[in-house]
């Protein structure tokens, strides 16, 4: 089927490589096209692809931003052997909320034993952080008649976590290819590398199963329907946020004494993603929308809308705006704060993350099909997140902007 054109990078995102990467191929073509890529200006696949993209995240205020840079090489080696490879720069750098709600909701000592004298600020703490990922992945794709077999090996590495991961999916055509099955598995090997001087390495797993269809309705309309069932244990605190107990001694309003934040040990994860996509010959373009429920052992359900215009200006170019819709609920453990440390629940997380929230994302995205060797792909999304418990400061929520441009030679 034709592919929405930044489906060719959806593994370069920002910690990729923790992730299961189930881009299982779709066998369906021919029909859907109609003669035209509506929703990519992408050439045969029996063609070598050469690709390079670099994306700019940066939030708000100074917070997180993230500059990537990757490649990916895509070349068929015999028909029914084709060899995919990717490697991917991250450079992290910014501020991030700690787990302390803001100093003017905290209890310090008293100024008349030393302490210190507001106001305080009404902004969550921040903490600066530095970091760079690398990351790369190898997934060569077997097709043997209706069977299409691809094995998958990616690593990635930063200064505090180490991961490799394997994968096998696996493709059946029915029904003259208007039919397609998937199935997939995957396992992570992850090691989340010590903070602190004294801190030991800890191991993390994920293991990953999934099951979908792809089905052509119509001579232009693909549904698509695919559930994900993800096991994680080991190490899945994240060590550089804190929990606030309500009898820590407080000295410094800029520096709160925080306890650890402690997470449950084993996590369950179940997705279900439906999605359809119509193409509206009339108007030489294409419509893609999609819901995706959530639901996870810490308690949280999750929703998420998409919907995707994808245009044809010309013979050339194609424009596509698109606007995604997500909520969650918070995680059982999360609070902004806690009672007395020495009656401390077994769980506890201030990781704004684990919140009831909701985010907003709009943006356009320019496929250019400049030459029939190169094509150049360009991009805008705006970012919001608002928190919907009444509890915990809006300051804690970031506010983004993504922008992206790429390029695919190919020959």
């Amino acid at each position: 089927m034709c592919a929405d054109p930044n489906t060719f990078w959806k593994a370069s995102e920002p910690n990729a490589g923790r992730r299961f990467r189930h881009a299982l191929s779709s066998l369906l073509t021919g029909a859907v096209c109609l003669g035209i890529c509506l929703r990519s200006t992408t050439r045969a696949r029996a063609e070598d692809v050469l690709g390079y993209r670099h994306e700019i995240y940066q939030e708000d205020g100074g917070r997180i931003g993230v500059q990537t840079d990757s490649v990916l090489i895509d070349t068929p080696i015999t028909s029914w052997l084709t060899l995919k490879g990717q490697a991917v720069h991250d450079a992290i750098s910014g501020s991030s909320p700690t787990g302390s709600p803001p100093p003017s909701k905290i209890k310090f000592v008293p100024p008349s034993f030393g302490g210190p004298t507001g106001p305080f600020s009404s902004a969550v703490p921040l903490e600066h952080l530095d970091d760079e990922r690398y990351a790369g992945s190898f997934s060569p794709t077997l097709s043997l008649g209706p069977h299409q077999l691809t094995p998958e090996f990616s690593y990635s590495t930063e200064h505090d976590y180490i991961s490799y991961g394997a994968a096998l999916n696996y493709a059946l055509a029915l029904n003259e290819k208007n039919t397609v099955l998937n199935l997939g598995a995957s396992h992570d090997f992850d090691t989340v590398l010590p903070k602190g001087f004294l801190a030991k390495a800890s191991p993390k797993n994920t293991d990953e199963e999934l099951v979908g269809i792809n089905q052509l309705l119509g001579p232009q309309t693909v549904l698509a329907a695919d559930f994900t069932y993800a096991n994680e244990h080991g190490y899945l605190n994240d060590q550089y946020k804190g929990v606030l107990f309500d009898n820590f001694l407080q000295l410094d309003p800029a520096d709160p004494a925080l306890a650890p934040e402690k997470r449950p040990r084993h996590r369950d994860r179940y997705v279900t993603v439906v999605s359809l996509t119509q193409e509206v010959k009339p108007l030489h373009a294409s419509v893609e929308g999609a819901y995706r429920f959530y639901e996870d052992s810490y308690g949280i359900l999750a929703h998420t809308l998409d919907l995707a215009w994808y245009q044809k200006v010309g013979k050339y170019v194609v424009v596509s705006p698109m606007f995604r819709y997500y909520y969650q609920t918070a995680a059982d453990f999360y609070a902004t704060q806690f009672g007395n440390y020495r009656h401390a629940p077994t769980y506890y997380s201030a990781d704004y993350r684990l919140s009831e929230l909701e985010s907003f994302t709009a943006g356009l995205s320019v496929n250019w099909k400049v030459r029939s060797w190169l094509t150049i792909d360009a991009g805008y999304k705006r970012y919001i997140m608002r928190g919907l418990d009444g509890t915990t400061s809006q300051t804690a929520y970031p506010s983004a902007n993504v922008f992206t441009i790429g390029a695919r030679l190919w020959f």
